[in-house]
């Protein structure tokens, strides 16, 4: 089926969808078979990467229409996304009054390995929502367009805010389309140098957010 989803991005996109509920559905089971505990890593992290391999299993079935780009402006798009991250940081400490914590440091896991974790678990999510959502969902629509949509149904799509209530809900969803918007302005180049800031941003994020969204509530 794979053969045929090239030159069809809405097909491809179907596809991926419903590979991605699959593997979301299956992560709970493997976090308890491993036992690992949800404040040191989520398994559900890693479904959009998962789901992603499955699509790039036949390279010729996908858009590969990001270009790659010079050292300098890779550079550039790193430095953005290490300013993103801080300016960020310093919006939430304004609206929340209170310096962000970083969740999920005192988890019981050493901190090499608690970043490690965050660290490749961002980049499974960059895989996903950007490596395939946007780079599929700009032979449908505008880049600007197409991350406000995956931003948001990214975020609105975090089942672990529901039981907060719809506020908590759309202050997320709003925040992880900034994070997407962000991250569409300031990367360049192929799919893997544009993953670099990508990751740095929503690493940043998944840091200091979960704790932030709460004290703002």
């Amino acid at each position: 089926m794979t053969s045929d989803l090239r030159g069809r991005p809405k097909l491809l996109l179907a596809v991926w969808t419903v590979l991605l509920a699959v593997f979301a559905a299956l992560a709970p089971l493997v976090q308890d078979a491993l036992n690992i505990p949800f404040d040191v890593f989520s398994v559900v992290m890693l479904a959009p990467l998962a789901a992603s391999i499955i699509v790039w299993l036949r390279p010729s079935s996908f858009p590969w229409s990001w270009t790659g780009t010079s050292t300098r402006r890779l550079t550039q798009s790193t430095v953005f996304a290490l300013i993103a991250v801080l300016t960020f940081s310093s919006i939430l400490m304004l609206i929340s009054g209170r310096t962000p914590h970083f969740a999920g440091i005192n988890a019981g896991a050493p901190i090499v390995v608690f970043l490690g974790l965050q660290l490749l678990g961002a980049f499974a999510e960059e895989c996903g929502w950007r490596g395939v959502v946007q780079q599929t969902g700009e032979e449908l629509a505008r880049p600007a367009v197409v991350s406000a949509i995956a931003g948001f149904i990214f975020g609105a799509t975090h089942l672990g805010y529901w039981g907060l209530g719809l506020v908590p809900v759309l202050i997320f969803a709003l925040t992880t389309t900034f994070m997407s918007l962000t991250i569409t302005t300031i990367f360049q180049g192929s799919l893997l140098q544009r993953l670099i800031p990508a990751t740095i941003v929503h690493l940043g994020l998944n840091l200091i957010l979960p704790r932030s969204i709460v004290e703002i509530i």
